[in-house]
């Protein structure tokens, strides 16, 4: 006995089923008369078709590496940093506003921050955010650049550097003790040469005073010839 035409167009697969599209899968299980079919075909689907909320929990671990390895391109090389940012975020960070800045600061982290220095582009607004960034792991790089040749960013450098030592001691301070010794011996350094334009030595000193750095290891104490007489 042969099949009609509409009973041969029924005759559709599981395996089929399950390559297709899961948005067409229901009706063309349905369309072949067979309810019982289409919810064992929805079943086999399980979590097809869902995704995870832009920005949800699975998706940011992933672009953060919450995994323990790094984000990967498409073709499975590793992603780097520059790659990751949010570069409305920076491009919001350049006017100095402390939200936008201490926005990318939260977003980038010290070492992001650092991180981003190399690139002229963005330079200048790393600096501003790292007096926002948690710890003491961009210090070093603060204590370097307030030596530079570069006024500008000397005077942004040694500008974060106070907003840094002004702010309340954190529970994740001696984390980054090593980092904090470094700087603040950069810091002491510039402080004491007195080849040293006065402004930089004067703010580098009132950084100094009010930072947890280590007691210095000599005699000396910081510098006094630079104090309003």
């Amino acid at each position: 006995m042969s099949l009609g035409p509409s009973k041969k167009r029924s005759s559709v697969s599981l395996a089929t089923l399950r390559d297709l599209d899961p948005r067409v899968r229901l009706p063309l299980a349905l369309a072949g008369g067979g309810l019982l079919f289409a919810i064992a075909t929805l079943a086999t689907c399980g979590g097809c078709g869902k995704r995870e909320p832009a920005g949800g929990d699975t998706t940011a671990a992933k672009h953060a590496g919450g995994d323990g390895s790094a984000p990967l391109h498409a073709d499975g090389v590793e992603a780097d940093a520059a790659a990751l940012r949010d570069m409305l975020m920076w491009h919001n960070a350049k006017d100095g506003e402390l939200e936008d800045l201490a926005t990318l600061a939260a977003h980038e982290g010290a070492i992001g921050l650092v991180e981003a220095t190399s690139d002229p582009a963005l330079r200048k607004a790393a600096i501003k955010a790292m007096a926002y960034a948690r710890g003491w792991a961009q210090l070093p790089f603060l204590a370097k650049a307030s030596t530079g040749k570069d006024d500008e960013e000397a005077r942004l450098a040694l500008e974060s550097t106070i907003e840094l030592a002004t702010r309340p001691r954190r529970a994740e301070d001696p984390e980054d003790s090593n980092e904090l010794r470094h700087g603040c011996a950069g810091l002491v350094a510039l402080a004491r040469d007195t080849a040293r334009p006065r402004p930089r030595r004067v703010a580098a000193i009132r950084a100094l005073r009010m930072m947890p750095c280590p007691p210095l290891e000599d005699a000396e104490a910081l510098p006094t010839d630079v104090d309003a007489k």
